[in-house]
């Protein structure tokens, strides 16, 4: 595991437009033995910034996972120009993996968009949906994981399967539980039957949050950005199990298909204090749709990602109308 959040979104330029990965993709939050999707998407856009000019700032990013990504090789990308004009720039890249024949795999494409600095004639901002403690106040991922275990409230099993699970990323971002959301009451579903206080809301108006930042300084654009990226795809593809008394063993398939990641700020500074809050919105024909919204400490919205994901219910099983 590569030693910081800056090093794992890192590429370094093999030729004009092509990419790799200095780091292998790690897995997290992910039932099966395949990479996590935010290696993937920090990396295309990490490559997609390096072909871009200075004064341009990332704002977007859209993209459509192609098939699972595998820990054990690094990721190639290719990047094209679109098109580079005095105000947008636009870069489609395509991740790929080298399979054992020497042959390459499509992983992913996404189309990542920068925009130049313009004056505003509106500057207005949505704030959270819930209301949550500042930081300070908050408990970190793995003390409250043993917390809630000497508490008798989650067994051992659960709270190693939670340190397992979700807890790699604290190698890279310090990360603090708001108590009063759903995946700190139940440990993202390790400790699914918990009752939790918003069990009298329906799954659309539940909600989870989390603060966090970088544990090192994040000092570049592309290096905020791909951090960014990097941490806004975790814990979306699940969170209608996690909201629903359910875990990774009841989906009989739970990944990410598709994402939009809006940026709506110029300077973002993933090494400060970010609230991240989650919601799911839809859920149907094997697909769920989910939002993470990025406020810094002030309240400004900052990003959100939204995404599609696949959710096969398990061979034989009933489907359950909320």
């Amino acid at each position: 595991m590569a030693p910081s959040i800056i090093d794992q979104v890192a590429v370094e330029q093999l030729q004009a437009n092509e990419f790799v990965s200095k780091s292998l993709p790690i897995r997290m939050g992910n039932a099966q033995p395949i990479a996590y999707g935010g290696s993937t998407i920090s990396v295309a856009v990490s490559s997609a910034c390096a072909t871009v000019p200075a004064e341009y700032s990332l704002y977007s990013v859209l993209g459509h996972f192609l098939g699972p990504a595998s820990t054990e090789q690094k990721l190639y990308c290719t990047v094209q120009e679109v098109r580079t004009t005095r105000s947008f720039a636009t870069r489609r890249v395509q991740v790929k993996q080298k399979q054992a024949d020497g042959s390459f795999r499509p992983c992913m494409e996404l189309t990542a968009d920068f925009h130049v600095s313009e004056p505003s004639l509106l500057e207005y901002s949505a704030p959270p949906v819930g209301s949550y403690p500042k930081p300070e106040d908050c408990p970190g991922y793995l003390d409250y994981a043993e917390t809630l275990r000497e508490k008798g409230i989650v067994t051992e099993d659960q709270a190693k399967g939670f340190k397992r699970s979700i807890g790699v990323g604290n190698n890279y971002f310090e990360s603090r539980l708001c108590v009063n959301g759903v995946s700190a009451q139940n440990l993202f579903g390790a400790a699914k039957a918990n009752v939790t206080t918003q069990d009298n809301l329906p799954i659309t108006s539940k909600k989870s949050a989390e603060w966090q930042r970088s544990h090192v300084p994040v000092t570049t654009p592309a290096q905020n950005a791909g951090a960014l990226s990097f941490l806004m795809d975790g814990a979306l593809s699940f969170l209608p199990l996690t909201h629903n008394h359910m875990g990774f063993e009841d989906a009989g398939a739970c990944s990410s298909l598709d994402f939009a990641l809006r940026i709506f700020v110029t300077e973002v500074k993933m090494d400060r204090w970010h609230l991240r809050e989650r919601i799911t919105s839809h859920g149907g024909n094997g697909r769920t749709y989910s939002e993470g919204r990025l406020y810094d400490e002030s309240g400004v919205l900052v990003a959100s990602m939204t995404q599609q994901s696949i959710m096969r219910p398990p061979k034989g099983a009933s489907v359950s109308r909320l």
